[in-house]
């Protein structure tokens, strides 16, 4: 029904400019947010605003999904009407010509909003805007972060596992080395029908090098390190979601690494921060001495010898 007023609109306005009228509905543009989140007293107010140029306004009418919700009629008592949206309501004491306010949203309100303007007789130039909106439904509980070691040596590959519960849509990911992000997985988009929760994951390969493994002469910063970032294949298995990334042994011999989950530009929420600590090798003595100087053969023979005569005495 919502198309075919299109048409018949876009027909009267090409039959109107054609005749050499003057057109009265200027500028129309609509405000909605990318994303809000759901839940208990959660709201979004969407604009809509025109330039009728002297025109009375005939009526605003607001539908999601091509579904009216609201409409504001200025010559009828009262104004305004009100249709049921499931699980959401309208806020009529901030809903007017302009905007309407919508409380209690849930993930099945998401989709497509359209705002539709109509000025007075005897034209009635109608002209409709649209823009999508999620409502976002986050992960009960912050991600969970899951190392193959939290002790390395120079050479070392880490594997570290961040999963996060399901959520509608599903998180991006990403990773944290020393409060600096070093790679992100980025979560599929669902259907635009498919409003299911879904959980994410994503894998971090991290190697930790070794300076002898470079070139000699040249210098190192951590922005020149070699790294490489997979996009997860999402035609395979989940546990192919992978990133990797070399970092250079710091000389502290320790680096922090975390994940955080995001939605939009309204979720963001951390793991716990991991400590990697570094197993610093004792080195072995070239001469086989210990650090007194002494052989392990010399060191041996003594305390045999001190042995034998503690021995001698008790008898």
């Amino acid at each position: 029904m919502l198309k075919m007023k299109r048409i018949f609109h876009l027909i009267f306005r090409l039959l109107f400019l054609l005749e050499g009228g003057v057109w009265s509905l200027r500028n129309l543009s609509i405000s909605v947010p990318r994303a809000v989140l759901s839940g208990e007293g959660q709201s979004a107010v969407l604009r809509c605003s025109y330039d009728l140029e002297g025109a009375a306004l005939y009526s605003i009418r607001w539908y999601r999904a091509e579904t009216e919700f609201y409409r504001y009629v200025p010559r009828e008592l009262p104004p305004t009407m009100v249709f049921p949206l499931p699980g959401a309501s309208v806020d009529l004491s901030q809903s007017d010509h302009h905007q309407v306010r919508i409380v209690n949203l849930n993930r099945r309100l998401s989709g497509d909003y359209q705002c539709e303007v109509s000025a007075d007789a005897p034209l009635f130039h109608t002209d409709i805007r649209s823009a999508p909106l999620t409502v976002v439904d986050p992960p009960f509980r912050a991600p969970l972060l899951a190392v193959s070691q939290r002790n390395y040596i120079r050479g070392d590959v880490i594997t570290a596992n961040c999963t996060v519960d399901e959520a509608f849509p599903a998180p991006n990911i990403t990773w944290i080395l020393d409060d600096q992000k070093i790679a992100e997985t980025v979560s599929s988009q669902a259907a635009e029908l498919d409003l299911k929760e879904r959980a994410a994951f994503s894998q971090l390969q991290l190697s930790v090098l070794e300076v002898q493994k470079y070139e000699l002469g040249l210098s190192y910063t951590r922005d020149r390190l070699d790294r490489s970032y997979h996009p997860p294949n999402r035609e395979s298995p989940r546990h192919t979601d992978s990133v990797s990334y070399n970092v250079l042994a710091p000389e502290s011999g320790q680096f922090t690494l975390s994940c955080v989950a995001t939605i939009h530009n309204i979720y963001a929420r951390q793991s716990e921060v991991v400590i990697m600590r570094e197993d610093a090798p004792q080195p072995a003595s070239v001469t086989g001495e210990n650090s007194a100087g002494t052989s392990p053969s010399v060191y041996m023979f003594l305390t045999l010898v001190c042995s034998g005569a503690a021995i001698v005495f008790s008898l």
